[in-house]
Formats: structure tokens, C-alpha cells, sequence
């Protein structure tokens, strides 16, 4: 019997290549639910090919122009939330943003198995998100390359051997610029990505190394291991994405081609191994590959995600959100490229101290005073 499934996300990046995989694995696979935020010219291309039961657009005024009559339309984040309650077996998240975490603590209730390409979702929730895990008894397997090798690893370490594990980043465009070179950063520069074809959001903050220290964050809750057992190195050939360093300073590692299709294929097979079509990942590119240090004074973002864990759960809920803000008014060119670390700081320094957030709502109370604070400094810094 073939599992069903539910994209969330469908017309992106990640949601794209989940289509790929299913359609090279289309006799294990059902898709019965897309959903995109406003691009329905791609959703109705995707609709035509795979026929899904239910489809969602999240702006409401784009649901006159979905074209197929034969699934059930919804709209907004109640729709969403509807599609995840069709009983299927396996949601992917691929929504960006903290728009994605309601549909995550959605699919944990109502999902055996969760594919989770929403990183801010367990940046801002995390402890909350690793309660109903365990309560609910749901498979949350990450889609995120690095965090993928990380959990493919682990699970065939003993933990009480494990001394730290290591995140790899390619750098993104920008790793050899200067400070000064920073500060003229354009929008249309750093959405450029060396390696990885992303969404606009996830390819800034990998511009600025800000998807790393959300992937620090995230690695913590997945994993469970404390902040300073966490590190990064900069790796930019992406064929190496994560290392678990052991307690006799050995190291072992996970290594393949850079194509987020091999971690979605693991993720919806349930941790079993499929042929993916993709590039092989040739002997010759083992020879090339590099590592160093990430600089801190270039791209602080590293060091503000390890002040946001320190500091406990509203540090975090306020690293994410003010990084969201701050993303998007550089997109929008209110502020410069090198502002956005700054005014994340500023907002870090002066949060609300809560250092366990157990309750939903609470989460959300610091997302409204984090994104209206982050607003105020732009404001103040564009007069």
C-alpha cells in the first residue's frame, strides 16, 4: 500500500525536490495534499501532474485562481492545518519562516512520520516540539542535509562515545570579502548561493551565516547535545555535512554529492535507503576538499546563536524572529547586509529572560515582541 503524503510548501525549493524523489519512487508514494503561500501558477503545474486530494493556498486571494476542480481547495493557515488532519503518513514541512511552526506542532498530533525542512520551527519551540515526540510517539526525521548526517550518525554511535558533533558550512558567497566589502552587499549578491539552489530567505541567512547558527540551535533539540558539544566549521564543497568527533579524538563523518534529494529520499522512506538518479559523487572531489574556521568578527551570527542558547528558550524564540525581520527589510533594502547581525544583538540584549517556555502560547508572546522590537530598530535606524 502505498504511504500518503502532504507537501507543505510544494513550490519551493525543497518541496520541488520532494516531487522529484516521489516521482522516481511514485510506486511507494501518494501525494494527497500541496500547499504553496501564493505562487499557484507553479501549484497548478504541480496539481495537473499529480492530481492530490487537497491543495492549500495560504493567501486567500489567490484561491480563484487555482484551476483544477477535482481537489478540494482551502486556504490560510486553518487549511493547512485541515490538510494535515486527512490522516495522511507522512507530512513534509518545507514552509520557511516561523510560519512554518503551527503546522509542525499540527503534524506531530496528526502524522506517523514528520520531514521536517522547517528549521525555525524547533528554534523557536524546541522543548516544546521534543514533548510531543515523545508524547505522541511520531517520527520527526530532519531534512536539512547537515542534520540528516548528523542523525544518520548518531544512530549508529553509542552516545557515551560521542565528545561533540560538528556542523559543516560552505561559507556561502561572501566568505572571502572583507568586513569593509560587507557593508556593500546587495540583495541581489547575496542570494547567490556557491553550492545549493535554496529559497530567497534560507539563501540569505546562508549568506550571512545566519542558517548556521539556527542549525546550531536546531541540532541541540534533535540532538540533545549541550552548546559548547556543537561546533561549525566551514567546508565549502558542501560533500561533507556532518562529523561526530569521539571521546578517542577520532572522527567519523557522513559524505555525498550536495543534492537535498538523498536527504528527503532517507526521510520519506523512514530511514531506509533508495536509489535517488542523482550525480555520483566522484573520487576527484575528495581531493579538493577544504576546511577552516568560520571568522566570527566577519559573520557573528554563530556566536549570537550560541548567546541565544545559553541565555535559554525566549533568547532563541528572539534570535529566529529578529533575524526574520531584519532579513527581509535587507531584501527590501532599508537596511545594509551588515546591519542584520547588529540589530539581532540589540534585540538579544534586551529580551525578555525566559529561560524554559513550556507553553505555546508563551512562544508566540515572545515572536510579537521580538518582530515589533526588531521593527523599531529598523525604523530608527533608516531616520
Amino acid at each position: 500500500m502505498k504511504k500518503k503524503v502532504v507537501i507543505l510548501g510544494s513550490t519551493g525549493s525543497i518541496g520541488k525536490s520532494t516531487l522529484s524523489v516521489i516521482e522516481a519512487q511514485k510506486e511507494k508514494f501518494e501525494i494527497v495534499g500541496l500547499s504553496c503561500k501564493e505562487n499557484v501558477k507553479a501549484l497548478n503545474r504541480q496539481i495537473k501532474k499529480v492530481k492530490p486530494k487537497f491543495v492549500c493556498v495560504f493567501d486567500e486571494k489567490k484561491k480563484r485562481f487555482v484551476r483544477d476542480e477535482n481537489c478540494t481547495v482551502l486556504t490560510g493557515m486553518e487549511g493547512l492545518i485541515e490538510m494535515i488532519h486527512t490522516n495522511p503518513d507522512i507530512v513534509v514541512n518545507a514552509i520557511p519562516g516561523s510560519l512554518g511552526l503551527t503546522p509542525t506542532i499540527e503534524a506531530l498530533g496528526s502524522s506517523k512520520v514528520l520531514a521536517l525542512a522547517n528549521k525555525e520551527s524547533i528554534v523557536m519551540a524546541g522543548r516544546i516540539i521534543e514533548g510531543y515526540v515523545k508524547k505522541n510517539n511520531v517520527k520527526l526525521i530532519p531534512v536539512d542535509s547537515e542534520h540528516s548526517a548528523l542523525y544518520q550518525l548518531l544512530k549508529k554511535t553509542n552516545r557515551n562515545e560521542v565528545k561533540s558533533i560538528i556542523l559543516t558550512a560552505s561559507g556561502g558567497p561572501f566568505k572571502d570579502l572583507s568586513k569593509k566589502d560587507l557593508r556593500k552587499v546587495k540583495p541581489e549578491d547575496a542570494l547567490k548561493h556557491p553550492v545549493w539552489k535554496m529559497g530567497k530567505k534560507v539563501t540569505l541567512d546562508s549568506a550571512t551565516l545566519m542558517n548556521k547558527g539556527l542549525e546550531i540551535i536546531e541540532a541541540r533539540w534533535l540532538f540533545g547535545f549541550d552548546w559548547d558539544r556543537i561546533r561549525v566549521v566551514i567546508h565549502p564543497e558542501s560533500i561533507l555535512h556532518g562529523l561526530v568527533e569521539l571521546v578517542d579524538d577520532s572522527f567519523i563523518g557522513y559524505m555525498s554529492f550536495p543534492d537535498m534529494r538523498i536527504p528527503i529520499s532517507y526521510a520519506l522512506n523512514e530511514e531506509e535507503r533508495q536509489p535517488v538518479g542523482i550525480k555520483s559523487l566522484s573520487m576527484d572531489k575528495l581531493l579538493k576538499m577544504t576546511f577552516y574556521p568560520p571568522d566570527l568578527k566577519r559573520f557573528p551570527a554563530l556566536k549570537l546563536a550560541y548567546d541565544a542558547l545559553r541565555e535559554g528558550d525566549s533568547a532563541q524564540i528572539c534570535f529566529n524572529t529578529s533575524n526574520e525581520v531584519v532579513s527581509s527589510a535587507f531584501l527590501e533594502r532599508k537596511v545594509r547586509f551588515t546591519d542584520i547581525p547588529l540589530i539581532v544583538e540589540k534585540v538579544l540584549e534586551t529580551h525578555p529572560r525566559i529561560p524554559v517556555i513550556e507553553d505555546i502560547e508563551c512562544v508566540w508572546e515572545v515572536y510579537k515582541w521580538a518582530k515589533a522590537f526588531t521593527e523599531r530598530l529598523i525604523k530608527e535606524r533608516a531616520k
